[in-house]
């Protein structure tokens, strides 16, 4: 039943269908009834599972991506007359204040602590790196105090704005009763499913597969530029690898349930060092019964031993990473447990059944006009799925 209330969410560099927000977010408000649209680069105005895909122009270089894209959907989230705008993407921030300017209701999503990843980023100098990375601190941390609230992926950027964001992670939607798809008859299959690069452990995983002394294979699944490509296949290790490149958020699932071990070897870099609850990869490996390799950081450790779903490496040691591997192959009586483990956790604790009332929550507070802290604890009201 429609509440009449009319959503726009707003992304300059996503996907039409990206996880976070398509297929938790927008979906899910869409089913509690709110009229939900979301603004982004792509071919052509569609309407999927009830939510209205407004198209603006795809930008043909990273320089359009960051300073001309961000102009289009603010033009078109004009013209949407929303009762919400909710916003995925660090170029848009100043976007956000003009609507708020224009007396509109905003909501700043912050997928990753951004101030940690320019830090790292390539190709400017360590000095401009670390100057942008605080400039654009100070204004995402004072720009935020004027939105009417500010969503965090994990509980760690949640902290960073002391008060006024609520966590909203991205747990995958429980499982259902499909049995996972039994490889170990052949190859050993590892599997990546994110973004390909050298911070997310792409060169450490095909170095490990050249010390995997037994039939195995390592299916990479995510974008990657011609370069990482082409460094890929001339390491010893590509024999073993297969890249898939970007697949659907669909594709991705049925893919995880052919596979027999999860990896998340994020490198030790500022950015990645903390992550946690905003892992995607790790949940919806737990939640197609996958075993879990995972970094040793603090909060990825913490989570896979409270869940005991996997173990945990030095993600910079490609002999080790395979010494890993081998254990799991070789014992699959307890590999098969820690999968089971991982399911169970997310069928109790870490889902987007669960996890989607703080989102909703928000929104319920927001719409009655309540006071701004949002630290209370958030509990979805009449619009809960």
């Amino acid at each position: 039943m429609s509440t009449g209330i009319r959503i726009c969410i707003l992304t300059s560099s996503h996907s039409p269908f990206d996880g976070r927000i398509f297929h938790r977010h927008a979906k899910c408000l869409a089913k509690a009834g709110y009229d939900t649209t979301i603004i982004v680069p792509h071919t052509a105005d569609e309407v999927v599972d009830g939510v209205r895909i407004k198209a603006v122009p795809k930008s043909t270089s990273r320089f359009k991506r960051l300073l001309i894209t961000p102009f289009y959907v603010f033009k078109a989230a004009i013209r949407e007359e929303a009762d919400i705008y909710h916003f995925h993407d660090p170029e848009l921030i100043l976007f956000g204040l003009l609507l708020k300017l224009l007396g509109k209701r905003v909501v700043y999503d912050v997928h990753e602590y951004y101030k940690l990843n320019y830090m790292t980023r390539r190709p400017s100098s360590s000095f401009l790196r670390y100057l942008f990375a605080y400039i654009f601190d100070f204004l995402e941390t004072r720009v935020s105090r004027l939105y009417d609230g500010v969503v965090a992926v994990d509980r760690m950027i949640e902290s960073k704005f002391k008060g006024m964001a609520v966590t909203v992670s991205n747990y995958p939607y429980r499982p259902g009763n499909s049995v996972r798809i039994n490889a170990r008859v052949g190859e050993f299959k590892c599997v990546y499913a994110g973004g390909l690069n050298a911070d997310r452990g792409l060169f450490k995983m095909i170095e490990a597969m050249e010390h995997v002394d037994r039939p195995a294979r390592l299916i990479l699944l995510g974008s990657i530029s011609d370069e990482y490509r082409r460094k890929s296949e001339k390491m010893k290790g590509y024999e073993k690898v297969e890249i898939l490149g970007h697949r659907s958020w669909e594709e991705v699932q049925e893919r995880l349930q052919e596979c027999d071990l999860g990896l998340v070897l994020l490198q030790p870099v500022p950015a990645y060092f903390y992550a946690g609850e905003g892992t995607v990869k790790l949940f919806e490996y737990m939640g197609a019964a996958l075993p879990v390799l995972g970094s040793n950081f603090p909060n990825l450790e913490r989570i896979i031993n409270e869940a005991g779903c996997g173990t945990t490496v030095d993600p910079t040691d490609p002999v080790e990473i395979a010494r890993k591997i081998i254990a799991f192959a070789e014992d699959p009586i307890n590999a098969k447990r820690m999968g089971e483990n991982g399911r169970r956790a997310v069928m109790e604790k870490y889902n987007w059944e669960t996890e989607s009332k703080n989102l909703l929550g928000l929104y319920n507070r927001i719409l009655a006009g309540q006071s701004k802290s949002t630290h209370m604890a958030l509990k979805g009201g009449p619009h809960e799925v």
